[in-house]
């Protein structure tokens, strides 16, 4: 078993380290879009746009910005019913057109802000930790959910074939918020005026 560790830990340390130096950064196809999303623990969520309606500079293979407010005009998938209590997650989605597509999506700067534009939860990774991540939905590869360096910058890397659930085809990964204080430490956005913003670079073989 201690083996085993070790290996694993040593494949990290080495695809970050080949990544650094760009060689051999892994490729995939170009997904559908991204896409934010919020949860609660009993699984009610909400899906935002994605890239494809947000962004129209977008591109693969190079760095882009996925912005948006949470509002019921930028809510693709509302299975709240418009009452947007009790969030405790935020997730990053990605969808393909088919099931078990290799998808290298990397995310920097994930930030989530409230009314008043106070950061409430920020990600940069520049401490190589990648912050209690969850895989929600993909099959992972053995490099995926770490810290890499990408055009000399720390971020983090969501390499997986997409899987097919809920009556489509993604990958998604999820970090917890933190908890708010008294009694009830979940989240509401239902005034509209939240913000998530987060950098991504879909990386395409050509």
């Amino acid at each position: 078993m201690k083996k085993t560790v070790l290996a694993m830990i040593a494949l990290v340390a080495l695809c970050a380290g080949l990544y650094a130096d760009g060689a051999t950064e892994p490729k995939g196809i170009e997904p559908m879009m991204v896409q934010g999303a919020f949860y609660t623990p009993s699984y009610q969520c909400i899906y935002l746009k994605g890239s494809d309606e947000l962004d129209k500079n977008y591109a693969a293979n190079k760095w882009c910005t996925y912005t948006t407010a949470v509002k019921k005009d930028t809510i693709t998938y509302d299975g709240m019913n418009g009452k947007y209590t009790g969030i405790n997650v935020v997730r990053v989605k990605s969808n393909t057109k088919k099931n078990a597509q290799e998808v290298v999506i990397y995310i920097d700067n994930l930030v989530v802000r409230d009314g008043s534009g106070k950061v409430v939860f920020q990600l940069d990774f520049e401490n190589g930790d990648p912050a209690g991540v969850f895989v929600s939905m993909g099959k992972k590869f053995a490099d995926n959910a770490t810290v890499v360096t990408k055009d000399g910058k720390k971020c983090f890397l969501m390499h997986m074939k997409s899987e097919s659930m809920y009556g489509y085809n993604g990958l998604e990964v999820q970090w917890a918020l933190p908890a708010r204080d008294g009694k009830d430490p979940t989240w509401d956005l239902s005034k509209g005026d939240y913000t998530i913003s987060f950098d991504y670079f879909i990386a395409v073989a050509k």
